[in-house]
C-alpha cells in the first residue's frame, strides 16, 4: 500500500473523496504538519500539503517520492538538498489555483488607491467629513504586468473588462488572451514611463531580484500604482519608501514586502498611499483556491500511481511550474 500524508487542512467530505478513490491502493493519514509522528514521515511515500524544512532529508522521509505543495511558489522548497538529489521526490505545486483570487484582490487595491477609499477611512475613524482630491478611475488607464501565468492571465482578463490597455512581460514571445503587446525584460525601462499601474506577479530569482529600485521607481509616472504579489525581493523597500514619501510615486499595494513579515519600525508602514497586507491576497483554505488545490492532489496520486506524467511538476531553476 502506497502511504500518503495529508497535512493539507481539508474536510470530513474530502478525506472520504480521498479514500473512496484510491483507498484500495493507499493508506491515509490526516493531520496537520506539526502532529506527523516520526513513524508516519518514515512512511509516507506521498506528501500532500506542507511540511517543516529540516523533516525532507532522507533521514526523515526515506520513502518519499511525491511531493504536492498547496503554493504556486515553490522556490524555496525547490531548494533543499533531497528536492535537488539524484533521485530524490518530485516536487509539485499548486499553479492555477490562486489566479482568480489574487487578481481580485489587485483589482480591489488598484480601486482603493484610485478612489482614496483607505483615506475615507481613516476619516471616517476620525468622524471627519472632508474630501479627498479627485479621484480617477482605470479606465482607459495602460497596465503593464510582470508576470502573466494563471495570476497575470486573470488579472489582464480583469482589466479588460475595465477597458484598460495591457502591455505584458514575459519570457516568450507569445500574446495571451487579453493582452494587446508582449515585450521581454529587455524592455522594461521603455515602458514603465508609459504604465499607469505596474502590476507584478514574478517569483524569485537572482533576475529579478531588487528589479523595481531607485532607478526603475524614477522611470514611473508620478501617478502609477504599484502593485507586488509575487515575492517582496522584487522591490527595494527602502527605495520604494523614498519616492512615496517625496510624492515620486501615486501609490503602492503590497502582499509581499522585504524583509518579511515588514519590521514594525520600516518607513513603509508610515508612507502616504502605501497598502500592506501580510500575505493574504491568496490563501490555501480560501474555497476557490482550496477545491482546486485538492483536485491537483488527487490527480497526481493517480498520475504517481499509474506511472504517468504529474500536473505542475516545478522547475527547480525558478521554483514555478515546467513550462511547456
Amino acid at each position: 500500500m502506497t502511504k500518503v500524508l495529508v497535512t493539507l487542512k481539508v474536510s470530513d467530505a474530502e478525506k472520504e473523496a480521498f479514500i473512496s478513490k484510491y483507498g484500495d491502493s493507499c493508506s491515509f493519514e490526516f493531520c496537520a504538519p506539526k502532529k506527523a509522528t516520526p513513524e508516519m514521515l518514515r512512511e509516507t511515500e506521498i506528501l500532500i500539503g506542507g511540511m517543516y524544512d529540516d523533516k525532507i532529508c532522507p533521514e526523515a522521509m526515506p520513502k518519499l517520492k511525491l511531493w504536492q505543495l498547496p503554493s504556486a511558489g515553490a522556490d524555496e522548497q525547490a531548494k533543499l538538498p533531497y528536492i535537488l538529489s539524484e533521485g530524490g521526490p518530485v516536487l509539485c505545486n499548486a499553479t492555477g489555483a490562486y489566479g482568480i483570487t489574487i487578481s481580485e484582490y489587485m483589482m480591489g487595491q488598484l480601486i482603493v488607491l484610485l478612489r482614496h477609499f483607505q483615506i475615507y477611512r481613516d476619516h471616517m475613524k476620525g468622524h471627519e467629513w472632508q474630501r479627498e482630491e479627485l479621484p480617477e478611475v482605470i479606465y482607459g488607464k495602460t497596465a503593464l504586468l510582470l508576470g502573466v501565468g494563471d495570476i497575470g492571465g486573470n488579472l489582464a482578463k480583469r482589466l479588460k473588462a475595465f477597458d484598460c490597455k495591457v502591455i505584458a512581460i514575459k519570457r516568450t514571445s507569445t500574446v495571451p488572451e487579453f493582452v494587446d503587446e508582449v515585450h521581454t525584460m529587455a524592455d522594461l525601462e521603455e515602458l514603465l514611463p508609459q504604465a499607469d499601474f505596474i502590476c507584478c506577479s514574478l517569483p524569485n530569482s537572482p533576475s529579478t531580484t531588487k528589479l523595481i529600485n531607485e532607478k526603475t521607481l524614477a522611470l514611473m509616472k508620478p501617478t502609477a500604482i504599484l502593485v507586488n504579489v509575487g515575492r517582496g525581493t522584487l522591490v527595494d523597500s527602502d527605495a520604494l519608501a523614498k519616492a512615496l514619501n517625496e510624492g515620486r510615486l501615486g501609490g503602492t499595494a503590497l502582499d509581499v514586502t522585504d524583509p518579511e513579515p515588514l519590521p514594525e519600525d520600516h518607513p513603509l508602514w508610515d508612507c502616504p498611499n502605501c497598502m500592506i497586507t501580510p500575505h493574504v491576497a491568496g490563501l490555501s483554505e480560501q474555497r476557490e483556491p482550496h477545491q482546486r488545490i485538492v483536485g491537483f492532489a488527487m490527480n497526481n496520486i493517480g498520475h504517481y500511481l499509474r506511472g504517468e506524467e504529474f500536473e505542475n511538476l516545478v522547475d527547480l531553476k525558478t521554483g514555478y511550474k515546467v513550462s511547456k
